[in-house]
Formats: C-alpha cells, sequence, structure tokens
C-alpha cells in the first residue's frame, strides 16, 4: 500500500518499535528480579551472614572454653560467637570478676566430719560429677564410689585428651582452608582473618586467671568430702583428700574473683584481666568490621567457622575423663545396692561417718525405727530384716583389696575412730 508514494507498512513496523519500547516493564516484574539477584548475591558472597554469625553463639564459646582452659596454652579454635562472647565476659569481669560460667550441672559436697553441706558454684565440680556418672540399671538404687585423692604436683592441672588435641587440629585445618584462595588467585585477605581470629582466641585462653578461678582453693587438704547430686540421684563420690588433694569445700563456693582475698603478688592480676577484656572486646570489633568489607572468597571463611563451631560445641558438650578437671583421683571402693538406705550403711561400715553424713540429705524426711536403731549403734534389728528381705544384698560384703584396707586405715586415723578389723585381702 502506498500513500502518495510512501509504503505503509514499514510505518506501522517502525511505529509498534517506538511504541513498545516505551512500555515500561511492570513493578511486580522488577521486584521479582531484584529479590533474585538478591539472594543470588548473598549466597555468592555471604559476607552480611558472617557478620551475623560472628555474634551469636557466645555462649558455645564460653563453655568450651571453660572445658579446655587451665593450662599456659588452650587449644581453642576460632569460630562464630567470639564478638557476642568477648562482650559478655567484658561485662562480667567489669563486675563480680568471673571468667567462667556458672555450673551447668547441680552439685553438692558434704563434709564427714561434721555433715556440713554446700551447694557448688563451681563449674568443674559440676562437670566432674556429670562426667562421672554412668547409666544404672533399674533395680540399682545407690552407688556410692570412693576415691583418694593422687599427684600433689598435678592437682589443679588438667590432663589432655583427645578432645584438648583436636583444638590443634581444627587450628591447622581451618589455616589449610584459609590458604586455599591465596593458592588460586593471590587472595590472602581470608588466610589474614583466620590468623587474626585465631590468635585473639588463643591469648583470650591463655589469661591467667582462668587458672586460678577454676581452682579457686586450698590446696594437700585431708577432709573426706562426698560429692552428690542431693536428693533423688543415685550417684555419690566420696574422696579422701590424704593430704594432697584439692579442698572442694573451697572450690564449692567458688568466691567471685573481685571478692577473693589477694597476695602481694597478685594485687594487680584482677585489673590485668579486666584490661586484657577490654582489650580483646575492642579488637574483635575492628576483626568483625574487617569482615564485613570482604567481597570474594567469603565462603571459605564461613567453612573456617563452621570448623570452628563444631569443635566448640564437641568440647562444650561432650563428657571428658574426670582429670581433665584438674582434679586427680585413684579408685578406691564402690558400694552399689538396690536400696539406699542399704548403701550408706555398708558405706557407714567401711568409712565412718561418711555414710551418716549423707542420710539427711538423701532422706530429709526421717527414717523407720529399725534404722533410727542402726544408726544409733543397735544394729541387729535392721540387719536381721535386711537378711531376710534382701539376702543378695549382704553377699556384696566381700573380701577387700589391699589397697582398699590401707585406705580404711587411713580413714579411721583421720576421723578419730578405731578401725574395725578388715577380712583377709585380694589382690585387685
Amino acid at each position: 500500500m502506498l500513500i502518495r508514494g510512501v509504503p505503509i507498512a514499514p510505518l506501522f513496523f517502525f511505529a509498534d518499535v517506538a511504541l513498545c519500547s516505551a512500555i515500561p516493564k511492570p513493578t511486580m516484574i522488577m521486584q521479582r528480579d531484584s529479590i533474585s539477584q538478591t539472594i543470588r548475591g548473598t549466597w555468592q558472597n555471604p559476607s552480611d551472614t558472617l557478620s551475623i554469625l560472628l555474634i551469636i553463639g557466645g555462649d558455645v564459646v564460653l563453655k568450651a572454653l571453660a572445658q579446655l582452659a587451665g593450662r599456659p596454652f588452650t587449644p581453642i579454635a576460632f569460630s562464630f560467637g567470639w564478638v557476642s562472647y568477648s562482650f559478655n565476659t567484658l561485662m562480667n569481669v567489669l563486675g563480680d570478676g568471673r571468667l567462667l560460667p556458672p555450673p551447668d550441672y547441680p552439685a553438692m559436697v558434704i563434709n564427714a566430719q561434721n555433715g556440713y553441706k554446700r551447694d557448688s558454684k563451681s563449674w568443674v565440680l559440676g562437670r566432674l560429677l556429670r562426667d562421672f556418672q554412668r547409666p544404672l540399671r533399674d533395680s540399682v538404687g545407690m552407688t556410692v564410689t570412693v576415691f583418694e585423692a593422687v599427684e600433689p604436683e598435678s592437682a589443679g592441672i588438667p590432663s589432655v585428651d583427645l578432645w584438648w588435641y583436636s583444638g590443634l587440629l581444627v587450628i591447622i585445618v581451618q589455616l589449610a582452608v584459609a590458604a586455599i584462595p591465596c593458592a588460586l588467585h593471590q587472595n590472602w585477605s581470608i588466610l589474614f582473618i583466620t590468623a587474626a581470629g585465631t590468635m585473639l582466641a588463643l591469648v583470650t585462653g591463655a589469661l591467667p586467671q582462668w587458672r586460678s578461678e577454676k581452682w579457686a582453693c586450698r590446696r594437700k587438704t585431708k577432709k573426706v568430702l562426698s560429692v552428690t547430686g542431693g536428693n533423688g540421684t543415685r550417684y555419690a563420690m566420696v574422696i579422701l583428700g590424704r593430704g594432697v588433694g584439692l579442698d572442694l569445700e573451697d572450690l564449692a563456693a567458688a568466691e567471685p574473683p573481685r571478692m577473693r582475698r589477694r597476695g602481694k603478688h597478685d594485687n594487680s592480676a584482677f585489673l590485668f584481666t579486666q584490661v586484657a577484656c577490654f582489650t580483646l572486646a575492642t579488637l574483635w570489633i575492628v576483626f568483625l568490621i574487617t569482615v564485613t568489607a570482604l567481597k570474594q572468597d567469603t565462603w571459605y571463611l564461613l567453612g573456617v567457622g563452621c570448623l570452628g563451631m563444631v569443635q566448640n560445641v564437641l568440647v562444650a558438650g561432650t563428657e571428658r575423663h574426670i582429670s581433665t578437671s584438674g582434679i586427680h583421683l585413684e579408685k578406691v571402693d564402690e558400694y552399689q545396692q538396690e536400696e539406699v538406705m542399704d548403701a550408706l550403711m555398708d558405706l557407714e561400715e567401711d568409712y565412718p561417718k561418711v555414710g551418716k553424713s549423707l542420710v539427711g540429705e538423701l532422706f530429709p524426711s526421717g527414717l523407720h525405727e529399725a534404722e533410727r536403731q542402726w544408726w544409733a549403734g543397735s544394729k541387729e534389728g535392721y540387719e536381721k530384716l535386711r537378711g531376710e528381705k534382701r539376702p543378695g544384698s549382704l553377699a556384696k560384703r566381700g573380701l577387700v583389696t589391699d589397697h582398699a584396707a590401707k585406705a580404711r586405715q587411713y580413714h579411721a586415723e583421720i576421723m578419730g575412730v578405731v578401725e574395725k578389723k578388715v577380712s583377709p585381702s585380694a589382690d585387685s
């Protein structure tokens, strides 16, 4: 078609093109594209996510430190949560002065000599009792294990175990992962940040107050003390100090560092901890700001943090050998009965005053007449009833080892009682 010599079809075509190009995209489509780009950018470079992760999980870091600290070097891995931990710790040291968390497992210490009971405020004692306990058969009513303290030179020095070495292994793996961007395209920022975070973590674990606070008690005690969870629990630990152990009564009190008596050589120790924690908190803020500036290879740093978090979670919650608590013990005797009272009476027969000191806590509502007579010294009535109802419980009073015999003799001397004649010894 022509209009005065001009083709009409091309005119319509160009008019359509101009009209189409002038129509804007719908707002919904633009928002959808923006959201998808944001999500894609977050997964490609999760630097914002990293900065958020660094301020959560501080309680996990605190418990991991409490578990591992105690030696001049503490192999704690850098992980998420350190920024949050540093400011919570700064608040604590400016308050009551504590670095350690409150106990997460109930325990109490009972003095066998006078029956005095003290609820534990010590992280160490709570974990000692928790890690010692094992599942029992339903038929078992009570298990009492007798220990004696050993290795006076190691008191207050924790043993190292697989979990201690796991920190070293994870730190090495973290640095290896952080070095990958250096090898691929000379991006050293991830390695630098990982090394800086690791150094800050190691400095925190090396603070001297960890050792003084975890074992804030007298040494070389001769006390005989029981550690138990109280009424309703089926486990009790009896610890013979023997002049080499830690005073667990002092430890249970867990006096705050701010209130603790200080000698002439450690007046500045508390101030040093406060200054160190303030400095570390400041450096962790600088660390956080630096992490937010990362624009590439942030997945490697995320992997480093995940490795450290796994190690911290496992160390904070896992069961460990009791020697890692810094309280070194050797097992001497064990009493296990279906009835709690039977176990306490057997314990009292061999370790006078110890069983009696536990009766008030485990039987707060009082005793039956036969039980009262037994504890008063007239044992025939209860023993007869026990033989009729539970003859198998009497059979458990058997031979003792030489080690147990010596421990009982020592206990009798400490308590000022006459030791009864023990059964013929048998090799352990």
